[in-house]
């Protein structure tokens, strides 16, 4: 499925690149069941975070995906739907965090208890796509878990085109350790300690490997 390399987002198209639609030439399967791997591999997950010493970043060596969507409504300027699959939409090992520093990866382990609960999860419930601003977002509202601990959350993120014409869903999301019943660490008396909240950011590519999109709303 091939598109010029300029058009306007359409809500067909946008539907066709969002990571939380099935992509193109698998909408069929998503009918069926779970879109296994709809995003590409250079996709990216990162968190950074910040101690009273010293500020921080883990960066994910690998991450999984799978959904299964189905159309709720389209308007004019958005589209919406939710996800049927029961599995995660998104998944990082936790083993596959990299801080740089080898005795901060085990203390990240070992803090979210990863031996019981290896990986942070989130799954998409629902989400709404808008193209009516000057920059193309999309709503995504699901369930983020984190060492055996599921909350609600709702995360805003951007549509943005690279210079190959390629989609990319980028956003942030802080999250408070503590809400999720991790302590965060102390070392060496309390001379060290890790603040409560990180900032979980995220570059995902959708895996149209024949799409290419330049973005006009």
């Amino acid at each position: 499925m091939t598109f010029p390399m300029r058009f306007p987002v359409t809500l067909g198209l946008l539907a066709a690149a969002l990571w939380t639609v099935a992509p193109a030439g698998a909408r069929s399967a998503a009918a069926r069941g779970a879109q296994e791997d709809p995003v590409r591999a250079e996709s990216r997950v990162w968190i950074t975070g910040s101690s009273n010493i010293r500020r921080f970043t883990c960066r994910a060596g690998g991450l999984s995906a799978s959904v299964a969507l189905r159309a709720d409504a389209t308007h004019q300027a958005s589209l919406t739907g939710h996800n049927v699959a029961q599995a995660p939409s998104l998944t990082v090992p936790f083993a596959q965090l990299d801080c740089g520093i080898g005795i901060m990866n085990r203390h990240l382990q070992q803090t979210v208890h990863a031996a019981t609960h290896p990986a942070v999860s989130f799954r998409l419930e629902r989400y709404e796509a808008v193209v009516a601003g000057a920059v193309p977002t999309v709503r995504l509202v699901g369930r983020l878990a984190i060492a055996g601990v599921e909350k609600p959350v709702v995360v805003d993120a951007r549509l943005a085109a690279d210079s190959s014409g390629v989609l990319h869903v980028q956003g942030v999301y802080v999250v408070r350790m503590t809400d999720f019943g991790v302590t965060p660490p102390r070392r060496f008396g309390g001379l060290l300690a890790v603040r409560d909240s990180v900032t979980v950011h995220f570059d995902v590519v959708p895996t149209d490997d024949d799409a290419r999109f330049e973005l006009h709303p």
